[in-house]
Order: structure tokens, then sequence, then C-alpha cells
């Protein structure tokens, strides 16, 4: 029986990183008695998957976990059980049991939306804001650095960026943006907001941001699906085909 789980990760479960949230998952579901099934071999280990990772410190309003058990199960049961062994700030939104040949999410989850908030250094105008987004989202190329342990690489971050806005309340600006993610690699809201910062000028403090993922999803025919919803449509067609 394979479930999939939708959770939200927020408030102190944010600092939980990838590799870690896998373990929590793992200890809460042994606590709650929940029998997972295990792969073969010399190291066995739980069949448990997620979507696209969430880097340290960024919270999450509804992300997904795919989970395979020993054997069917109520799904109400299972969640009720699991969610009185999770940490604080991990909530169990929904569940569903997928059907056979279903996808797995980080084969078809391709686009996310955030919410970035973030004090300004200096005071920013409504007029100065829009103009250094309209200038950036008409940018060809948008070149940004990553470092890692083999030094700096750069890549062209704006074909990964859907959508962008910005508005101003009180002392911080908030922006929303739709990013592609999947195989071909992704990229942070982080240097979304600093390439703004240092091709627009945009007097932005990058040490108080706070990042939120608003929505992770499977962009199909012009619309922004839900896992859930995405795999009720392949089986709809799978039940056409078969007849």
């Amino acid at each position: 029986m394979r479930v999939r789980i939708a959770y939200s990760k927020l408030e102190e479960s944010r600092y939980i990183a990838h590799l870690d949230l896998a373990r929590v998952f793992e200890r809460a579901m042994r606590r709650a008695e929940i029998p997972m099934a295990y792969s073969e071999g010399f190291n066995p280990h739980p069949k448990i998957s997620f979507g696209s990772a969430l880097a340290v410190g960024v919270e999450g309003e509804k992300e997904y976990v795919d989970v395979e058990l020993q054997q069917e199960m109520d799904i109400g049961e299972v969640l009720g059980r699991l969610q009185e062994q999770l940490p604080k700030g991990i909530r169990l939104l929904e569940g569903r049991v997928l059907a056979d040949g279903s996808k797995a999410l980080m084969a078809v989850l391709n686009s996310a939306s955030y919410r970035v908030r973030l004090a300004m250094a200096l005071p920013i105008t409504r007029v100065r804001l829009q103009e250094a987004l309209d200038s950036w989202l008409e940018r060809e190329h948008v070149t940004y650095s990553r470092y890692s342990k083999k030094g700096p690489t750069e890549k062209d971050i704006r074909p990964l960026v859907k959508s962008l806005t910005g508005e101003i309340k009180g002392e911080e600006v908030i922006f929303d943006l739709e990013v592609e993610v999947g195989s071909q690699g992704g990229v942070r809201p982080e240097e979304v907001v600093g390439s703004l910062r240092e091709l627009e000028s945009l007097p932005l403090d990058m040490e108080s941001i706070h990042i939120k993922r608003t929505g992770i999803y499977v962009s199909y025919q012009g619309q922004n699906l839900s896992p859930f919803e995405h795999d009720q449509i392949q089986r709809g067609r799978s039940k056409q085909e078969a007849r």
C-alpha cells in the first residue's frame, strides 16, 4: 500500500535538514507502530520519498511525502497515529492511497512558488520597486555565482523564473515568485532576490531574509496541479485506455 501525505513544515521545524527529516518520519512511523515496507539487500531502508528538498531555514506550507506500507490500513488511522509522533511544526494536512503505477513525486513535481520577506536597508518607493522588477524581468540572462567545494560556478537563473512580483509592507519588501524545479536543476529564491539587489541596485537587507515555499506543483497543460490532482487525472486516463 502506497500512501501520499501532504504536510506543512513551519516554525522551528524549518531548521530540520532534508536528510534528518526522513529520519524524523521514519522514527515517528515506528513509534506509531505503522508497518513500513523496506528495500531488500544487505542494508534495507524504508520506502519513503519526498518531493523537492527544502533548504534548511525555509518553511513549507504544503509539502509531500510518499510512504510504502507492508499492509493495507485506514488512511485516517495512519494520519492520526503518525501526527501524534511528529515534532512541533510538522502538521499533516491530507493523505491518499496511491494506485499501482502512480509516478513518484520527483518524477512529476516541476514548479514551486515562494514568498520571500526581507527588510529594506534604505527606503524604497513602490515606483522604484516596480521599475526594478520590470527591468529584471526584461533581462534575457541573469548569471549568478554558486560556491561549492569545487569552487564557484556560473548559472543562468533567468530561464527558471516563471513569475516575479513584489510589494512593500511597512519596513519590509515581500516578493512572490514561481520557479521551475526538477532534474534540470533549480533556482534558489535568495539567488533571485540577491540578483535583484545587485543588478537593479535595490537596497535590501539580505541578512533579514525569510523564505516560505507556498506550494509545489505539477505544471500540466497550463495549470498548477497538486500531486493528488495530477494522480487523479492519470488514473482517469489509465481507465479510459483500458477500455
